[in-house]
C-alpha cells in the first residue's frame, strides 16, 4: 500500500499543472487524496514510511490550498469591486462545470468543480456547516442545490431584475447569493434554523451583496406577495410542501407565477391542478422542472 501511495504521491508533486488556478478539480483530486493518505496513517501507525509520506502530503497539502485560496480570493475582490457583469461571472464560472447554456433537459446529481469554487469564494463549508434538530417529522435535512442546476434555472426562467424569488430552505444561501449575481433579480431565502440563516447572511455580507435577504421563519407563515419565481429542493414533504403548495396557488390565482423545483418535490409539484409544466422536465426528481401558474 505504501508503495503504491509514494507511486502516485511523486506523480502529484511532479505535476506542474496544478499550479494553474483554473485547474481546480485535478487539486481537489489531489486534496481528497491527501486525505486518504492520512487514514492510512492513521490505520498503520506513525511509522517511518507513513511520517514520511505524511510529512510530503501536509506540504503539498499546503501549497495546493494556498493556490486555491488565491483563486477564490481574486473572485471575491472583483464581485466585491462590481468588476463583474452578470454575463462575465457567468463565463468565468462556466470554465468549472460541464453544465452549458441552452442544455435542455439535464439530470443533475451531485456537486462538480463550480460547487468547489463558490463554497470557496463565499467560505462555505459544508460539511462543518452548523445545524440542529429537525423540528418537524416533514422536515428533511439540509442539502445544497449543485450550482450549475441554479445556471440551469437562470438559463431557463429568464429572470429580469425586477423579478423577485424565493428560496425555500435557503440553508446557507448558495442559490440566493448565486441567483442575485448572475441576474441581479432580487431574491430572498426562507430558512428556519437560525444557525443557517446567520452564516448566509454574513456570506451575502461579505462580498457586498444587497440585493437579497435571508427571512429566519417558518415558511408558512411568509407573505410572498412580492415573489414572480419561487424555487424549492424539497426542503420538506407531507403536510408542509402541501400547506406551502397551497400558498403558492393563491398567490398564483393573483397574478401569473413561475415555480422551479428540483428533488422529489417535481413529482408533488407536477400533480398539482393549477400549474402546468413548462419544459417537460417534471418526469425526472433530478432535472430542474419549471412550472408555471396555469
Amino acid at each position: 500500500m505504501t508503495k503504491i501511495l509514494n507511486t502516485y504521491l511523486e506523480a502529484l508533486e511532479g505535476d506542474g499543472s496544478l499550479d494553474f488556478e483554473q485547474n481546480l478539480g485535478a487539486r481537489t483530486s489531489a486534496l481528497n487524496f491527501i486525505a486518504l493518505v492520512d487514514e492510512v496513517v492513521r490505520w498503520r501507525g506513525k511509522d517511518a514510511d507513513a511520517l514520511s509520506l505524511q510529512q510530503r502530503t501536509e506540504k503539498l497539502k499546503s501549497h495546493l490550498i494556498s493556490i486555491n485560496d488565491q483563486l477564490y480570493q481574486r473572485f471575491r475582490e472583483q464581485i466585491q469591486a462590481g468588476s463583474y457583469l452578470p454575463q462575465d461571472l457567468r463565463r468565468e464560472f462556466d470554465q468549472y462545470t460541464n453544465y452549458r447554456p441552452g442544455q435542455k433537459g439535464v439530470v443533475h446529481i451531485g456537486p462538480d468543480d463550480l460547487d468547489v469554487l463558490v463554497s470557496g469564494i463565499l467560505g462555505i463549508d459544508i460539511e462543518s456547516a452548523p445545524t440542529t434538530e429537525l423540528q418537524h417529522p416533514d422536515m428533511i435535512h439540509y442539502e445544497p442545490t449543485p450550482a450549475r442546476v441554479i445556471l440551469d434555472l437562470i438559463d431557463n426562467v429568464g429572470l429580469q431584475p425586477n423579478d423577485v424569488l424565493y428560496d425555500f430552505g435557503s440553508g446557507l444561501g448558495q442559490v440566493v447569493i448565486l441567483v442575485n449575481l448572475l441576474s441581479h433579480a432580487k431574491a430572498k431565502g426562507i430558512e428556519i434554523d437560525p444557525v443557517k440563516c446567520g452564516p448566509a447572511r454574513k456570506y451575502a455580507s461579505q462580498i457586498g451583496q444587497r440585493g437579497v435577504a435571508f427571512i429566519n421563519a417558518d415558511v408558512r407563515k411568509v407573505d410572498y406577495s412580492d415573489g414572480t419565481v419561487f424555487y424549492m429542493f424539497t426542503p420538506f414533504k407531507g403536510s408542509i410542501l402541501q400547506t406551502v403548495l397551497d400558498q403558492l396557488r393563491q398567490e398564483g390565482q393573483e397574478r401569473k407565477i413561475r415555480l422551479c423545483t428540483y428533488g422529489a418535490c417535481t413529482l408533488q409539484m407536477a400533480k398539482q391542478p393549477w400549474v402546468k409544466s413548462i419544459d417537460a422536465n417534471a418526469d425526472h426528481e433530478f432535472k430542474l422542472a419549471i412550472f408555471e401558474s396555469a
